[in-house]
């Protein structure tokens, strides 16, 4: 398989392309309040929806959205490849958006679980489209940077859904549940998804405002670029980094996805917290903090870059996990409740770092015509299993292993100590094999 670049010409001016980044970094950030905002209402929908255990809402959470999300992705990918990502992001935006508002109108588990497939569907258009578009917006030392802006949405949509949702859902649990034409009763979790989804639908209208760039780098002369044998070829040349990077974040997103989903519910068991004191106090933390940690560390690595360090991407995710993983261990272990918010800070700057690199590290070696594939296949061996195993494996450990609720802090710290570990050793070993890649790409690119 023999690679050519082609690179684009094209200028924009810089306001145009923060316009982008700002939209996309928007449009990411809903994407994550519409996926996590169930977890400041597990409690309220627990109890409407029948008593559910854990194990039951942890389904709800991980695998309805994560299934269908794994399946279309790959196909969406394809098309990102060769068709306007512009439109597949705002096509996606609009679905999921509109399967969160739905999902209020859910009576029963299996209508939740539903709705919850739908919103997988809609999200599964963002990731591999969005990480392409920006390669062919910004330079390669650029990119870390940009990656790391809309990789805070994570942290900015979980904080948002902690500032508003569980205040929202404390107010709302205090007054008479609404009554809507046609619908009925309306129970308070009910009511925060439907407020939660419809600003989406504005938001797809706003992708118009940005054109599809000229690609940047262009490997295929097929206008349906690469076929699915050639990409698959592409990763088993480069199999020990792809296999460590996988390995790596999979461990990375497990135990992210986990405190995510569990925090909120881990202050109010174990601390007696109201939804609405560690809503707002974690949602100030997952703003501030989290913003830092992700913008900080793509700054930093795109400085790296530009001096020739094309592996500080993973080597700065490499250094950042050794000092997470002991304070992610300890935390949930503490009795004090203010010592163990204090510790969430720097868990939180920690785990924002990672993210955004990971996109910087899988474009810098990939054709471009394959960018959105690799993420795919990225999402389909991370994210489907972080989604998937975070909220269930916490669920199943408190049901099953521990016996009881409460032993939420328990669960928490020992997935920590697996997950850590692993990650860290596999960060560690991958960065020769991605020197390697990278000196593979400036080869081609250079035809």
């Amino acid at each position: 398989m023999r690679f050519s670049a082609r690179p684009s010409n094209i200028k924009y001016s810089s306001r145009y392309l923060w316009w982008v980044v700002v939209l996309l970094t928007l449009a990411s950030t809903l994407s994550f309040i519409d996926r996590q905002i169930l977890n400041v209402m597990i409690g309220p929908i627990k109890r409407d929806l029948g008593g559910l255990s854990d194990t039951e809402i942890s389904l709800i959470i991980g695998l309805a959205f994560s299934l269908i999300y794994t399946i279309v992705t790959v196909p969406l990918a394809r098309l990102a490849d060769h068709r306007s990502r512009r439109n597949i992001i705002a096509a996606g935006i609009f679905g999921w958006s509109a399967m969160t508002a739905l999902a209020g109108m859910a009576n029963t588990y299996w209508q939740l679980f539903a709705a919850r497939m739908g919103v997988g569907v809609g999200e599964a258009a963002l990731g591999p489209a969005s990480a392409s578009l920006l390669a062919d917006f910004f330079e390669t030392h650029r990119l870390p940077l940009m990656y790391g802006i809309v990789g805070t949405a994570p942290f900015i949509g979980t904080g948002l859904a902690s500032i508003v949702g569980g205040p929202l859902i404390d107010y709302l649990e205090a007054q008479p549940n609404f009554v809507l034409p046609v619908f009925g009763e309306m129970f308070s979790w009910q009511t925060v998804l439907i407020v939660v989804g419809l600003p989406g639908l504005l938001v797809a209208a706003l992708m118009f405002t940005i054109g599809e760039p000229k690609r940047r780098g262009v490997q295929s002369e097929s206008k349906s670029g690469f076929p699915v044998r050639e990409v698959f070829a592409f990763i088993r040349g480069r199999a020990r980094y792809f296999t460590m990077h996988f390995v790596a974040y999979l461990c990375l997103s497990i135990q992210g996805f986990a405190f995510l989903t569990w925090i909120v519910e881990f202050f109010v068991r174990k601390h007696g917290w109201t939804r609405t004191e560690i809503g707002l106090s974690y949602g100030f933390i997952a703003l501030i903090v989290g913003i830092m940690g992700s913008v900080g560390a793509g700054f930093y690595a795109g400085r790296l870059i530009g001096k020739g360090r094309g592996d500080s991407p993973m080597r700065i995710t490499f250094y950042g996990t050794l000092v997470l993983g002991p304070l992610a261990v300890l935390m949930p272990l503490l009795d004090d409740a203010y010592v163990a918010l204090a510790l969430v800070v720097p868990i939180t700057f920690f785990m924002a770092v990672p993210p955004g690199l990971s996109n910087a590290a899988l474009q810098a070696i990939s054709p471009n015509q394959m960018r959105s594939q690799i993420i795919a296949f990225y999402l389909i061996c991370v994210s489907f299993l972080s989604y998937l195993f975070a909220p269930l494996i916490i669920g199943l450990m408190n049901d099953y292993v521990f016996g009881s609720e409460d032993a939420i802090g328990l669960s928490l710290s020992t997935l920590a100590v697996l997950n850590y570990s692993i990650a860290a050793v596999c960060l560690g070993l991958s960065l020769k094999p991605l020197r390697k890649a990278l000196a593979q790409a400036r080869e081609w690119q250079q035809v």
